[in-house]
């Protein structure tokens, strides 16, 4: 299982594609990408206080964050992702773009583990809205296991399948999924050239499925501008 990609690139995709521009928004990504991956966060939606308690809460269990920063990052998610039709914080976690709608975790013998592990920094309909491949859940659940003292490697085992199956991946046929497509099809598919499409082929080869667009942004040789182009219509 390649996932060299994964821990390489990881903050600099979420940055991509993530957390919107703002004052804040370089502060939020790196403190709460020390727990989080950051489409969990921008997921939720809550008022200041909301943010507030949730921020406090992350500092408590030991991001690092000066009491400015801490305020800076609250004020930052407040406007990028306020509640909205009331008052009260906490509210329910939203879809991920293009994702499927948030509901309760079903059955299953990693549902005890994440209430018991997860709830403190996540709220558990948050996992619903993602659809992942098994490799994808398992290194999701590896970098949160981390954070999870408690866990032993058989339960964050349990939880990666359990996650698998309850929120698989679904491919979507009219897209191309550039970790798998030959460099033919992605060629014509996109509107590359052979040379672009083969760099695509070549760098996953040598470093692993892309998690998203903005990964395909560092290779050399590759047209940003065409790549941002045809983004909607690849996946992953």
């Amino acid at each position: 299982m390649k996932l060299g990609i994964a821990s390489i690139l990881f903050a600099a995709s979420c940055v991509w594609a993530q957390l919107p521009d703002g004052p804040g928004q370089e502060l939020a990504t790196r403190v709460c990408s020390e727990c989080h991956s950051l489409d969990l966060i921008s997921a939720m939606r809550m008022d200041a206080p909301g943010w507030k308690a949730e921020v406090d809460k992350m500092i408590a269990r030991g991001a690092t964050a000066s009491p400015e920063e801490a305020e800076s990052i609250v004020t930052y998610l407040a406007k990028s992702f306020p509640q909205a039709g009331g008052p009260q914080a906490g509210a329910a976690p939203v879809a991920a773009k293009g994702g499927p709608a948030p509901r309760e975790l079903p059955d299953g013998p990693g549902k005890p583990i994440i209430l018991r592990e997860c709830v403190g920094c996540h709220q558990p309909t948050a996992f619903s809205t993602y659809q992942h491949t098994p490799e994808e859940w398992t290194a999701i659940v590896t970098r949160m296991g981390a954070r999870a003292k408690s866990a032993t490697q058989p339960e964050l085992e349990t939880v990666a399948k359990y996650l698998a199956a309850s929120f698989p991946k679904i491919e979507d046929s009219s897209k191309v999924n550039v970790n798998k497509a030959a460099a033919k099809d992605i060629a014509e598919r996109l509107g590359l050239t052979t040379q672009e499409a083969e760099l695509i082929v070549e760098f996953r080869t040598k470093h692993g499925n892309f998690r998203e667009w903005g990964d395909l942004l560092i290779i050399y040789g590759l047209n940003g501008r065409k790549v941002q182009a045809v983004k909607d219509r690849m996946s992953f």
